[in-house]
């Protein structure tokens, strides 16, 4: 909600602006003398002002009707105009939200600047040379500028350069030393935090919060304060460590340049050649983790970015009357100068290091042969292939965590191959037809190899638990993250046919069909399948009507239905990952793969309750569990739910609809309207993605009262809604009692269990731990806007528009988990542990308004005054920033980032010359 300070902030502004725009209309008229004629041509001609990110857009005059917007066509068509404008503009508040992508971050003035210039022969000489120079934001981060030079039918060279920067928070904190570089140090008063009175030795960022410092604790079972001296450690760990909190502003600023050359041999050929060099800096939050404490502990590093990309572009192409053809070469470089980023841990006294590699240098090229030929002024047929080479071969980094890491790069090389056709047919004059097929293949031909490694900052394992010998052709490793990469490639046809029939006059009917295949594998590389689903069919079947039967109405309404189907969904595929799974572990007589074919069971085990640990040499499935990871040489348990799908591999049945209408009521008045629906259904995965809907609701309606005054107002809604499935897997266990005592509380609506090893012996069966969580999106925006021209005089042209939008998106989950009672067995307590149900986490709200005038004053026939405001205003709530605070996590070092809310205004004066 608005403050009276901002209303009165708003009102304030308006009325410096009207009274501005009142006092240019009382001056004296330079151009009384002018004849109407002159008046007419010259409004005519004047050309709409860029529009400027200063968060005021200043329209120039339109152009009045009749014989003037003749003249106006006329003479844009053959003497262009020039203008250059200059002015000033002022923000009134720093925020980051507010000039995300605009370049009005900052407090304080900044130069307005734009020019549109031209030069050359005239329409009417033999001179065939053309120049122009445009530049547009010249006083932001946001401005482009262009220039080209060229003679018509012979050449043409451009060049260019434009700025984007990209504000992300303004509001985040660090204690880290040397922000900004890929080296992030701890200072030398840092002390570890922890929270004595919980622990005197785990780290525990929490301790930062004083009010957290000061709160009590259980200790056996009692709730207790913090002694003295206990409060002494947390002041004194809060006064070494919280100066050393900084505001480090994350941000990244993208600069481009480009040059193109364009060269016509004859009327029939020409080569095209263009360059670009664009490079990106700054920096942006990245979440890492460490576990040289034994536990993760997270940091949110501010991760630095210094990396350019260069484009190429070139063509050879060939038009005549009955045929084309083009042959083009494309090629990209990306180039990263920071190969890694370090940072130190904050849980560890002794300073120890953690070191991540950052995205590595790459290049791709591609080589294209497009062509095309008309049988007849009614049958055409375009063909198009290409080839290209993805590459990436920047060396490893490798430590002592890093024990077997067998080559030196990836040596990735990934080849696509593409082919499309398509034939269009007009048989009648009222039937269009079409066909097509599309093939893409991306075969990824990167070797294979298995790579051991330590989870970031932990020490490997010391023993081996696959030792070399005749089961073992890979070659002694330890029992920890002996992992292969996955050379994922991908093959898809695809098959369409279209027709577009005009049932009557003012109705038609547009269908189409769409037969996809889709393979996927990794080319044998691996020594299992590694892919979920080898192949996915998909079709699509469309129709679509268009009516304009009625003079003063039109719309359309189509609708498509598309069915995927899944053949042998394959859920043990995570095993490609894992070569260790089908080498015998030492001390067994069979590998995990073998356990799981004897036994015809996945990663996940058997659907049963505890059974005293024995099973499959009593190591493999232990009490029914899940298959256990250090026999497969992996420090994680990667197996899956059963039932469980990815979406884009899940049998799915898809529904969109599309829908618009028109109604010109009368000659002032004005609407159109549509709706759009889709729905995604996965009903049959148990788990994962289970449903994915969203609708859209467009109105919008234009009065023009007269030739000088317009109104338009349009309201949106969307609602965005999916729907997911889980399950909180718990291994089984005999455990009997906490603290001596074994009750449960809280079940009595998911399972029948009354005792602790009850629900113990049966976790993987205890329906209590299936959850399914309710994402729900909406957006509401409703916007005005209105035009006026000769606002108290002929001369004087006004408009102003006012958009407000809310958003709120909820997450509701269905279920929950267990919990130990901390209080059990204390004071006659008989309850071991409670079922605490799950809920919704608070809704995230996002409500913005924003206000803009903007008037321009004709001083004469080149010259424009402009005059703008506009107010913005944002106010959110986004629970995520709460775990960012002091207190917030015990094993998240905090930001202090805030949610982004703002008020800003701004107000710019600009003055525009025109001239051809």
């Amino acid at each position: 909600m608005k403050t009276n300070q901002d209303l009165l902030t708003i009102r304030a502004s308006v009325a410096a602006v009207c009274s501005a725009l009142l006092a240019l209309a009382l001056a004296p008229d330079a151009q009384s003398a002018d004849t109407e004629t002159d008046k007419i041509t010259q409004e005519a001609v004047t050309p709409a002002a860029p529009a400027t990110d200063a968060g005021v857009n200043m329209p120039a005059p339109a152009a009045k009707t009749g014989v003037a917007s003749e003249n106006a066509e006329l003479i844009e068509q053959t003497r262009p105009t020039n203008y250059v404008e200059v002015g000033a503009g002022h923000v009134g508040k720093d925020s980051y939200k507010f000039g995300e992508y605009n370049g009005l971050e900052r407090k304080g003035g900044y130069g307005v600047g734009n020019i549109d210039v031209r030069g050359g022969g005239t329409y009417d000489s033999d001179d065939a040379r053309r120049w122009r120079i445009t530049g547009t934001d010249l006083g932001l981060e946001t401005r482009d500028v262009t220039a080209e030079y060229g003679e018509q039918g012979r050449f043409r060279v451009n060049f260019g350069y434009d700025e984007l920067r990209r504000n992300r928070s303004d509001s985040y904190q660090t204690p880290y030393s040397g922000a900004g570089s890929n080296n992030l140090t701890l200072p030398g008063s840092w002390l570890v935090p922890v929270l004595p009175q919980v622990s005197a030795t785990s780290p525990n960022a929490r301790v930062l919060s004083p009010a957290v410092a000061q709160s009590s604790a259980l200790v056996t079972g009692v709730l207790t304060p913090p002694s003295a001296g206990q409060l002494a450690t947390s002041a004194g760990i809060q006064n070494a460590d919280l100066p050393a909190f900084h505001t480090f502003d994350l941000y990244t600023k993208r600069t481009k340049s480009k040059f193109g050359f364009d060269f016509d041999f004859d009327p029939t050929l020409d080569f095209k050649f263009s360059v670009s060099h664009e490079n990106k800096d700054g920096n942006k939050p990245m979440g890492t983790v460490t576990r040289a404490t034994g536990g993760d502990i997270s940091t949110i590093i501010p991760d630095p970015i210094s990396q350019s990309t260069d484009q190429f572009n070139a063509s050879l192409n060939y038009t005549d009357k009955k045929k084309f053809f083009q042959a083009a070469y494309y090629g990209s470089i990306f180039h990263n100068d920071i190969r890694s980023v370090t940072w130190q841990n904050w849980a560890l006294a002794t300073p120890t290091f953690a070191t991540m590699s950052s995205a590595p240098s790459n290049q791709f090229h591609q080589f294209s042969l497009t062509g095309g030929y008309n049988f007849s002024q009614t049958t055409k047929l375009v063909v198009n292939g290409s080839y290209a080479r993805s590459t990436q071969n920047d060396s490893f980094l490798t430590d002592a965590s890093t024990p077997v890491v067998p080559v030196s790069s990836l040596e990735g090389l990934v080849v696509n191959e593409a082919f499309n056709i398509k034939l269009t047919t007009k048989p009648t004059n009222d039937l269009n037809l079409s066909a097509g097929y599309k093939y893409d293949n991306r075969d990824n031909r990167t070797p294979v190899n298995i790579y051991q490694y330590a989870d970031a900052s932990e020490t490997p394992a010391a023993n081996a638990s696959f030792p070399a010998g005749p089961n073992n052709p890979y070659g002694a490793v330890l029992a920890q993250n002996a992992n292969a990469n996955r050379p994922y490639s991908k093959k898809l046809d695809q098959f369409d046919l279209g027709a577009d029939w005009r049932m009557a006059q003012g109705q038609w009917l547009k269908g189409g069909l769409e037969y996809q295949t889709i393979d996927r594998s990794c080319n044998n590389a691996t020594w299992i399948d590694c892919v979920d689903a080898a192949t996915t069919k998909e079709n699509t079947l469309s129709a679509e009507y268009r009516n304009s039967v009625l003079e003063n109405v039109s719309g359309r309404v189509g609708y498509a239905r598309s069915k995927r189907t899944v053949g042998g969904y394959n859920d043990n595929a995570f095993l490609a990952l894992v070569p260790y799974a089908n080498v015998i572990p030492a001390g067994q007589t069979m590998s995990a793969y073998q356990a799981l074919q004897l036994y015809g069971l996945t990663g996940y085990g058997p659907v049963l309750g505890y059974n005293g640990g024995v099973f499959v040499n009593n190591t493999f499935f232990p009490s029914n569990n899940a298959l256990s990871n250090t026999l497969y040489a992996n420090n994680n348990r990667i197996s899956e739910l059963i039932g469980m799908r990815r979406f884009n591999m899940a049998d799915r049945n898809r529904d969109k609809l599309r829908s618009s209408i028109d109604w010109q009521a009368t000659d002032q008045l004005s609407f159109q309207a549509g709706v759009d629906y889709n729905k995604d259904d996965y009903s049959d995965s148990a788990y994962g993605l289970q449903e994915a809907k969203s609708w859209a609701l467009n109105l919008d309606g234009t009065y023009a009262a007269s030739q000088d005054l317009s109104f338009t107002v349009f309201y949106t809604y969307e609602d965005q809604r999916s729907q997911s499935a889980g399950n909180s897997y718990t291994a089984n266990s005999n455990t009997t009692t906490v603290n001596g005592v074994s009750g449960l509380s809280g079940n009595s609506g998911c399972d029948p269990y009354t005792t602790l090893q009850q629900r113990n012996n049966n976790n993987k069966l205890d329906g209590c731990l299936n959850w399914s969580a309710d994402m729900l999106d909406k957006v509401d925006t409703l916007g005005l806007e209105f035009k006026k021209k000769n606002f108290f005089s002929q001369k004087i042209d006004v408009v102003g528009d006012l958009v407000f939008t809310r958003a709120r998106s909820d997450n509701n989950v269905n279920g929950g988990n267990w919990q130990n009672n901390p209080l059990a067995g204390i004071a006659g307590n008989t309850v071991a542990a409670y079922y605490i149900a799950a809920a919704a986490l608070p809704t995230v709200t996002t409500d913005t308004i924003e206000v803009r005038l903007n008037g321009s004053y004709k001083i004469d026939k080149a010259s424009t005054a402009r005059v703008g405001y506009t107010y913005a205003h944002m106010k959110s709530k986004d629970w995520a920033y709460d775990g960012m605070q002091l207190g917030g996590l015990s094993g998240v070092l905090p930001t202090l980032e805030q949610a982004p809310n703002y008020s800003v205004n701004v107000i710019v004066v600009g003055y525009q010359y025109m001239w051809r």
